[in-house]
């Protein structure tokens, strides 16, 4: 036979909050139906009200059709002639608008309406005959009317008074059961939770004993049970906290130990990364002009004649190939000190620029340059020089053997001087368009990534932009944005 589980301890939030709820309960739905009450006597007395207004207004219309009849039966009896056909026509347009103004009519006002009509039509020719019985009924008329607003009136003022008395009972028996039921609140939830408040103290004092609960009411029985469940599970704690705290002193003993350990290899890791950084920028600028010794010597190497002259040369070249394969060996970034501003020829600059490159450049190579010849700013000079150079040989190694054209296209926009790279290479990989320009990323075998990193770095120390995309259909296309002063553009313009 399988036994019954233990529910477990009731939640100490449902022991405190059942009596609230139902008090709070039980006060929304007497207020409610207090609300609906009243609510539904101002809809009554609302529809009441409309019922006197329609029997007023057919009291108002019968009696000025009275008063009109009156009117012709004097001018019949005086034989004044046949009577205003004008004043028929308005009594039956007051009778009319009784369906109307009066509201809707019963059978018994309806079959008087048409004898009226009846009489109205006679009283044409025999006004003598008609007017009489006409008159008689419309004062039978107005009698019963009078009458049944005298019984609405007396309806109307009996629910009234019985609403004002029920509004007044509400009145006074709301706040008496408010405070019924705040007393219950009181004697149900907040006295308990008083109790709680010296248990709980002796909990700060470190005093784990559990409540006795032999005189403890059976409905906060479950509070004070789950009140000892809690002071054992503190006590269970607490002994685990002190052990805990022992073993971490150990532990962090041996962490101090290990930590200083590791911030002396971090510091000698800094400065060997900040070496290899320089290293790194060196070895990288450096390649540049020993690239154009290279080419230089070739050429010169070219027109000797002298076998030993040949000799010699092949030595030099031979050095500087070994140079530079220990310089792609330094592969760290460097710090970088920003160059003074001073103001330049922008076109200049360029043309300078073009002529040292134009000599390293392979015929199929073509290099093309758009400055304006007016412009100049005030800019780190050999900074951009060297930017400019690294990328357009950026762009002529990608080009590689292909035929095509390597293009320098410079101008202002305002407080921007914005430099463009041009050429007609295979363009920038999805990986590097994707994941923006980092140190060390290149899409080239023989590339070190350092090349557009280190001019992004100087981009961004002078407050600009780089940013790389892909000619369509073939090629990249590289955006240098710098900021420059407004005012030197303007000179430049003027001049």
């Amino acid at each position: 036979m399988p036994r019954n589980k233990d529910p477990g301890p009731v939640p100490m939030k449902s022991v405190l909050l059942r009596p609230t709820r139902l008090i709070g309960v039980g006060l929304a739905l007497v207020l409610t139906l207090a609300l609906g009450t009243l609510s539904l006597f101002t809809w009554l007395d609302f529809k009441r009200i409309e019922s006197i207004r329609a029997h007023v207004n057919r009291t108002s219309l019968l009696e000025d059709s009275v008063v009109i009849l009156k009117d012709l039966q004097l001018q019949s009896a005086s034989g004044a002639g046949a009577p205003d056909h004008e004043k028929l026509r308005a009594v039956r347009a007051d009778l009319d608008q009784i369906p109307l103004k009066g509201g809707p009519v019963g059978p018994y006002m309806r079959e008087r309406l048409d004898r009226l009509n009846r009489f109205l039509a006679q009283a044409r020719v025999q006004p003598e005959s008609a007017l009489p019985p006409a008159l008689t009924l419309l004062s039978e008329m107005l009698e019963r009317e009078s009458r049944i607003q005298l019984e609405q009136l007396d309806t109307v003022y009996g629910y009234t008074k019985l609403e004002s008395q029920l509004a007044l009972a509400a009145l006074l028996g709301f706040p008496c059961l408010a405070l019924l039921a705040f007393w219950g609140l009181r004697e149900r939830v907040l006295r308990p939770i008083g109790d709680l408040k010296n248990f709980l103290s002796r909990l700060s004092g470190g005093d784990f004993a559990p409540v006795s609960l032999t005189h403890i009411d059976p409905i906060l029985l479950p509070l004070f049970e789950n009140y000892n469940q809690m002071v054992n599970r503190l006590e269970q704690l607490e002994q685990a906290n002190r052990q805990r705290t022992v073993s971490l002193e150990q532990e962090v003993r041996s962490a101090t130990h290990v930590l200083l350990q590791q911030q002396q290899n971090l510091a000698r890791t800094e400065r060997l990364a900040a070496a290899g950084e320089v290293s790194a920028t060196l070895a990288h600028e450096l390649r540049n002009p020993i690239a154009g010794i290279q080419v230089t010597l070739a050429n010169l190497r070219r027109e000797l004649r002298d076998p030993s002259l040949v000799e010699r040369m092949d030595l030099v070249v031979g050095e500087l190939h070994r140079i530079t394969r220990l310089l792609n060996a330094l592969l760290q970034q460097s710090r970088h000190v920003p160059e003074a501003l001073r103001l330049v020829s922008v076109n200049k600059l360029v043309q300078d620029l073009a002529t040292l490159i134009r000599y390293q450049l392979p015929p199929h190579i073509q290099l093309v340059t758009e400055v304006p010849d007016n412009l100049r700013c005030r800019l780190p000079e050999d900074a951009v020089r060297q930017a400019v150079l690294n990328l357009v040989l950026n762009s002529v190694a990608a080009m590689g053997d292909s035929a095509g054209a390597v293009t320098i296209r410079i101008n202002s926009l305002q407080t921007r001087l914005c430099i463009e790279v041009l050429d007609d290479g295979p363009g920038f990989s999805d990986t590097l368009l994707s994941g923006g320009v980092r140190a060390f990323v290149t899409s080239r075998d023989a590339g070190t990534g350092l090349g557009l990193a280190i001019v992004k770095r100087f981009a961004h120390d002078l407050g600009g932009e780089l940013a790389i995309r892909n000619r369509v259909p073939r090629g990249a296309h590289v955006t240098l944005s710098l900021p420059v002063s407004q005012d030197d553009v303007r000179h430049a313009i003027a001049d």
